[in-house]
């Protein structure tokens, strides 16, 4: 798991090699310092830049750090407002499901009941007192 993390850090530390630098200056320096020192420096990167990223062979990982920097550094307001709406709607669209079976199993189209917990009156008052008391 780790060194998959730091596979996803030297993806990402080449892939920035090929952004413009105007987008590169965005990125404070110690966050770019954070996939410079993490990287695995034995991982061997191979990097298309005549390919667009959805055709490279990336980590998942890696991927997902790419769309944080892209929202965090990169995206107008608007830009970002639509993009959470996008990440909000998958998240939604991802929740697990039971099967007739009674088993988990990832949402899809042909099951619908959504698994689904809703908190007792015991736990929201007892949550309630918990917030109130770290306020004081």
């Amino acid at each position: 798991m780790e060194n998959e993390l730091a596979q996803a850090y030297s993806e990402v530390y080449e892939v920035l090699k090929y952004i413009p630098m105007a987008y590169l200056n965005k990125i404070p320096k110690d966050v770019l310092n954070i996939f410079k020192t993490k990287r695995d420096k034995n991982y061997k990167v191979n990097i298309n830049p005549n390919l667009p990223l959805e055709d490279q062979k990336l980590h998942r990982k890696t991927l997902i750090l790419l769309s944080v920097l892209n929202l965090d550094y990169w995206c107008e307001p608007d830009e970002r407002e639509e993009i959470l709406n996008i990440y909000w709607k998958n998240e939604k669209e991802s929740y697990v499901v039971l099967d007739e079976e009674n088993n988990l199993v990832p949402n899809s189209a042909d099951t619908s009941l959504v698994l689904y917990q809703e908190e007792s009156f015991i736990e929201k008052i007892w949550n309630k007192l918990k917030n109130f008391f770290k306020r004081s």
